[in-house]
């Protein structure tokens, strides 16, 4: 497994967290496997209440994992969202926010998400199938995780392995900085 270290954006800072780590991880069938762990105080964030597991749009309104996966060269990419409550969402994109539907694979089976929280903060993990990402077999992918974290007192702060621009943009190609290959 991969670890690595999201960084808060210095425009939404959040005191109340003391970190929050990734680990990526490929399956053995071309898959992904995510774990994101926050260190954080009992109650310092708002998490959303465990829901049915099912596409949701704007979740990224309160806390929220992200995973943005593009092929190396090529300006599409897909967004992949984690809620705690256990909800989902899935978007295709043709260039830097242009929405293209069409991009993604509507027979992908759904993001598995698993949340706990424990005295020192919380983990989520969540496992995409094969099936799910947009490349040819044995393309290089570029990734940007990322992460909202909505306090308990309400605002949000940004995370993210890199951060681009002067305010919150996880959508950035530059800050796709983590390299994989072979998922497909």
């Amino acid at each position: 497994m991969n670890r690595m270290q999201l960084i808060c954006h210095p425009a939404t800072p959040s005191p109340r967290v003391n970190s929050l780590v990734v680990a990526l991880s490929l399956t053995g069938k071309g898959g992904l496997e995510i774990q994101f762990d926050c260190a954080c105080a009992a109650g310092a964030l708002f998490i959303p209440d465990a829901r049915p597991a099912q596409a949701a749009d704007e979740l990224w309104r309160h806390t929220c994992c992200e995973v943005f996966v593009g092929e190396a060269g090529d300006a599409a990419y897909r967004e992949y969202n984690f809620s705690p409550s256990g909800q989902w969402a899935m978007y295709g994109f043709s260039a830097y926010r242009l929405r293209d539907p069409a991009g993604l694979n509507p027979s992908a089976p759904a993001p598995r998400i698993r949340f706990a929280s424990h005295a020192e903060g919380w983990t989520l993990q969540a496992q995409l199938d094969a099936s799910a990402f947009p490349v040819a077999a044995g393309a290089s992918l570029e990734l940007g995780v990322a992460a909202v974290l909505e306090a308990a007192e309400g605002g949000l702060s940004y995370w993210a392995l890199r951060h681009a621009a002067a305010q919150p943009d996880f959508h950035r190609r530059e800050s796709f900085v983590q390299r994989l290959g072979g998922l497909a």
